[in-house]
């Protein structure tokens, strides 16, 4: 079976509810539940967002720094370091609900009872406050079309 059949795919608007949960599609938490998770403040296209790591996303990003050939072994090693101290683990119920800390919300722009847009990314997804998910589509999008001249996806 390929790791394409459960990609986390598509984007989906749901509700932060008042505990500062949110539901995850159920066709994503094959992938996103059967392992630890991991949440990671980040950006993309310059927006904040909350990335949700899956196990292999998150082993995969520290194979990418232990395959950093121009970096040092203290190089590396902080590297990781920084990645380690920069996470922290994340809980699903059994319905699927996704756990946010409070104290994790205020940065990317997230309330409390407030609506959000899931981004699937393939091995992990982000969370956007709407008005971010929108700034990063057209950042997103303007940069596709000029890609998509090359490939001819879309």
């Amino acid at each position: 079976m390929s790791q394409n059949e459960h990609a986390l795919q598509g984007d989906y608007e749901h509700k932060l509810d008042p505990k500062n949960r949110v539901s995850v599609p159920a066709d994503w938490r094959q992938l996103a539940g059967g392992g630890m998770l991991r949440l990671l403040q980040s950006s993309k296209y310059k927006v904040e967002a909350l990335r949700v790591l899956t196990e292999c996303e998150y082993d995969d990003m520290l194979k990418t720094v232990d395959g950093m050939e121009n970096w040092t072994p203290a190089e590396k090693k902080n590297m990781k370091g920084k990645l380690h101290s920069r996470c922290q683990k994340a809980t699903m119920s059994e319905q699927g609900k996704l756990l946010i800390p409070k104290a994790w919300c205020g940065r990317p722009g997230l309330e409390s009872g407030g609506m959000v847009k899931l981004v699937g990314r393939g091995t992990y997804f982000e969370i956007f406050s709407l008005a971010n998910h929108k700034t990063m589509k057209e950042r997103e999008d303007a940069e596709t079309a000029r890609l998509n001249e090359e490939v001819d996806f879309f």
